[in-house]
């Protein structure tokens, strides 16, 4: 039996996450979890534990367990560990569980007869578009072959200079995909009609793009390395108000303190 639709705190059963907080994925799950106002547990497991094997067949992280009766329920269970899947089925799922608390990152599709049908269709998959590149582009360029080695080598004593010297080619990279990116979500922005200069999210609305986009941002501002710093010759300049903007809600600063940025 898998769960249905929940349409109250009181029924939400239990869910977990699974995954250390220093994983940009696991914050974003986590701010996600946050914005939707569902209560959670965590499980702040490394890559590669053996409990993690259980949900996820490669070990990765993050991982979802919702267990919609009882936390030891071991058949009724629904377990995740594809970030994209997670939080489509936070939003069609668990999403809405608390009246009082509305929020959407991905908006609910309407009748194909409703007038607002082709508007509607195009914003979500315009926000998969952007999450896509996100989890699969900007993180691969700017996590993985800048963020993380930048940190490693910071913590094993090496000099800013020596850290410049080694990353440079791939601090360069990440620039380059973040305006890329900017370049994107203008684009985008102006196929829905929205306002570039004003806009407070890529969507007008907090969506699963700003999500997944933000603790990777946040990790990167922290570097110090010219971008998201603002300025005159800042080369992102609509992403570093987005950043400092988005840095302010509580989801975000909830999980700041496990972060590489937390760690500066």
């Amino acid at each position: 039996m898998f769960a249905a639709k929940v349409n109250s705190p009181e029924n939400i059963g239990t869910v977990e996450l699974f995954g250390t907080p220093l994983s940009t994925e696991v914050q974003a799950v986590m701010i996600g979890l946050k914005e939707l106002n569902v209560p959670f547990l965590h499980r702040p497991s490394m890559p590669g534990s053996q409990e993690l094997f259980e949900y996820s067949p490669l070990g990765t992280i993050p991982v979802l367990v919702h267990r919609p009766n009882a936390i030891y329920a071991a058949r009724e269970r629904v377990a995740l560990f594809e970030p994209l899947a997670i939080a489509r089925y936070l939003d069609e799922v668990l999403g809405g569980s608390d009246a009082s608390h509305k929020i959407e990152l991905f908006p609910s599709a309407v009748e194909t007869h409703d007038r607002n049908h082709v508007e509607n269709a195009l914003r979500r998959v315009e926000i998969d578009q952007i999450t896509s590149f996100v989890l699969f582009h900007v993180k691969k360029t700017v996590e993985d072959r800048f963020v993380k080695p930048f940190f490693a080598l910071r913590n094993n004593g090496a000099s800013r200079q020596d850290i410049d010297v080694a990353l440079d080619e791939s601090r360069d990279a990440a620039e380059t995909i973040l305006i890329q990116l900017e370049r994107i979500i203008c684009n985008t922005q102006e196929q829905l009609k929205l306002n570039f200069a004003h806009t407070k999210f890529i969507f007008n609305e907090i969506s699963w793009a700003d999500v997944f986009l933000f603790p990777i941002l946040r990790d990167l501002k922290a570097t110090q390395c010219g971008v998201l710093q603002g300025g005159d010759r800042e080369p992102v300049p609509w992403l570093t108000n987005w950043l400092n903007n988005f840095a302010s809600r509580p989801s975000a600063v909830a999980t700041l303190s496990s972060s590489f940025a937390g760690s500066t």
